[in-house]
């Protein structure tokens, strides 16, 4: 009982590295819905840490990376609110 549990827990493990390495190569889809806002941070000094820009998306209440989107896409179909902090 105790290897089957071993053999379980590796297996899960092992597939949930697989799909964060995938996440992180780029091979997932780019969101192809209209965010509700983009904030386009003015603020002195270098981005926070870990952007490489300074702005992002608000998506479902959530902020979102710029990169995660389908910008030809949003271009096409949405007319986002544009708000610029400073």
């Amino acid at each position: 009982m105790k290897n089957i549990f071993i053999a379980l827990l590796c297996t899960i493990t092992f597939s949930a590295c697989s799909s964060l390495q995938t996440a992180r190569t780029g091979n997932t889809e780019l969101i192809k819905d209209c965010p509700e806002e983009k904030i386009v941070n003015r603020m002195p000094g270098p981005p926070a840490k870990g952007d490489k820009d300074k702005s992002y998306y608000i998506y479902k209440g959530k902020r979102k990376k710029i990169s995660d989107f389908d910008a030809s896409w949003i271009e096409k179909n949405c007319e986002v609110k544009e708000t610029v902090v400073y």
